[in-house]
């Protein structure tokens, strides 16, 4: 994605300047999809006995990256801690703006951001397949104006830092990916966002409404992950951009950060099926999930967590 033609802007042109092609890719050896499968395949075996038959779909043990992280940070959180997803103002932005993104990158001639994110969120309404729409259709002339409004200035800001997306970059938005483990008894899934270029030239980026983690980096070598053992091709670099600051954070995929994600996802994995198939007994590991953690009144340290952060912000 070296590029000649029109200026961009500065925040534009870094984009180019991070994930283009020019920055080269590393060499990856040509057994290690082999060897992280078969890396995946050892550690699952203490656990197989404990997986469903997988002989249909729904018969399968599921693992997305939110799961994967929460396993990690806290199991409690992630075996009853959660609740019941509700949708709001704040939460709905980021699938908003996604599917708004997703269909400017296939669009002919210019749409304004407030046209497109009114179409999107009108189809999204009308859509009984997803689950926003319940939210959408109850939204007052108020709410639904401030929703525009705030979805709107986050589409303009990423048009204004992120360079237009061109056909010959061949991307695909919102795509799917799917690792099946354990003889099809084990599905890890994910959806990608943005991605650009083909294997093994490709580019995952992830966009963000928020503020930077450090799990975002474990989901994109997750996705990255998945891409090898599908695929055969690893992508050459993955990358989370910010769309309020107009920053892009960007890692190479090498050898290690591949094996690295491996052993995440193996421990993760494992750990995970236990939990929920084995009624293994939760480790409780204070951090961010705690704030809307529904076991916080019964978790002592949950509770000295959020007490010691308090302080330490002055509330």
């Amino acid at each position: 994605m070296t590029e000649q033609g029109p200026a961009y802007t500065p925040a534009q042109q870094r984009v180019i300047d991070v994930i283009g092609r020019s920055a080269g890719r590393a060499d990856l050896p040509d057994s290690l999809a082999n060897e992280l499968r078969a890396e995946l395949d050892e550690a699952l075996q203490p656990v197989l006995e404990l997986l469903p038959d997988g002989k249909s779909y729904e018969n399968r043990f599921f693992l997305n990256k939110n799961a994967l992280s929460n396993v990690h940070s806290c199991e409690a959180f992630y075996v009853g801690g959660q609740g019941e997803f509700e949708w709001n103002i704040a939460n709905s932005r980021g699938t908003i703006v996604h599917k708004a993104v997703e269909v400017s990158a296939h669009t002919r001639g210019d749409i304004f951001p407030s046209d497109l994110i009114e179409e999107t969120i009108a189809r999204l309404s009308n859509d009984s397949s997803k689950n926003i729409s319940e939210f959408l259709v109850t939204l007052d002339e108020f709410g639904r104006a401030e929703l525009v409004a705030e979805c709107s200035s986050l589409l303009t800001r990423f048009f204004e830092g992120f360079p237009p997306i061109k056909k010959q970059w061949h991307p695909q938005t919102e795509s799917a990916m799917t690792l099946n483990l354990a003889n099809n008894r084990v599905r890890v899934q994910g959806k990608v966002d943005l991605a650009l270029g083909r294997p093994p030239d490709k580019v995952i980026i992830d966009l963000k409404t928020g503020n930077a983690f450090g799990a975002h980096r474990d989901d994109l070598r997750l996705y990255a992950l998945i891409d090898l053992l599908a695929i055969g091709h690893a992508p050459r670099k993955v990358a989370s951009y910010y769309i309020d600051s107009a920053e892009i954070h960007a890692e190479d995929i090498t050898e290690g950060t591949l094996r690295a994600a491996c052993r995440r996802l193996a421990v993760g994995l494992v750990r995970a099926i236990e939990l929920k198939l084995g009624n293994a007994e939760p480790v409780r590991r204070p951090g961010n999930n705690c704030r809307w953690c529904t076991l916080l009144d019964s978790c002592d340290e949950g509770q000295a967590y959020i007490a010691q952060r308090n302080e330490e912000e002055g509330w």
